[in-house]
């Protein structure tokens, strides 16, 4: 069995537990885990540096197969979760996020999911049960780390789940790092109009 890769059943719990279903045990005993390290190689691999001033421009492929570009010049406030599908913190909190962005669906607010798998396959798969179980819940976007263009500070090194708050102007205001706090949720909604 590869390190990088947790056993079927531990997978298909956490699968099943970040959708708010009952958590599927393995015979093991899956424990929660901590949250996981950022990698500078998963970080320089997929990080583009920008200059000095200028509007970060986020974009590349989706999961769903959809190019996409995020322009700063768009007025949309956005948070960016950059997670891992074996990362029993990042996964405890999606469905807050999606209650989050579907609560705020007809703001300029979009929350962007960035898996940071080793495997496009893993990140694939996990969106796919996204897609199916919960279509058409809120301004979501989803996208694999290896597929995306983002300025490299974004990235530096920390923990997962790694949350970045950015307003209108394309400017990251916040960061969190590790289990994230109820007052992202509010400095969110200073940032919408």
């Amino acid at each position: 069995m590869s390190p990088l890769k947790p056993p079927a059943s531990q997978r298909l719990g956490q699968f099943f537990g970040a959708w708010g279903l009952a958590l599927l045990v393995s015979a093991a005993g899956a424990q929660a885990q901590a949250p996981t390290p950022v990698t500078a190689s998963a970080a320089s691999s997929a990080a583009t540096a920008s200059a000095p001033g200028a509007a970060a421009v986020f974009g590349g492929t989706a999961l769903d197969g959809q190019p996409f570009t995020l322009r700063p010049d768009d007025g949309r406030v956005r948070v960016l979760m950059f997670w891992r599908t074996d990362c029993a913190v990042c996964l405890s909190k999606m469905p807050e996020l999606r209650a989050n962005a579907q609560g705020w669906r007809q703001q300029p607010f979009e929350l962007v999911l960035v898996n940071t798998d080793p495997r496009r396959d893993d990140a694939q798969a996990y969106d796919r049960l996204r897609r199916e179980l919960n279509a058409g819940h809120g301004p979501l976007r989803s996208a694999w780390l290896g597929d995306v263009r983002l300025p490299a500070a974004w990235l530096a090194r920390g923990r997962l789940p790694l949350m970045l708050v950015i307003d209108r102007q394309g400017r990251v205001v916040q960061r969190h790092e590790g289990r994230v706090p109820a007052e992202l949720w509010d400095e969110v909604a200073d940032l919408l109009p």
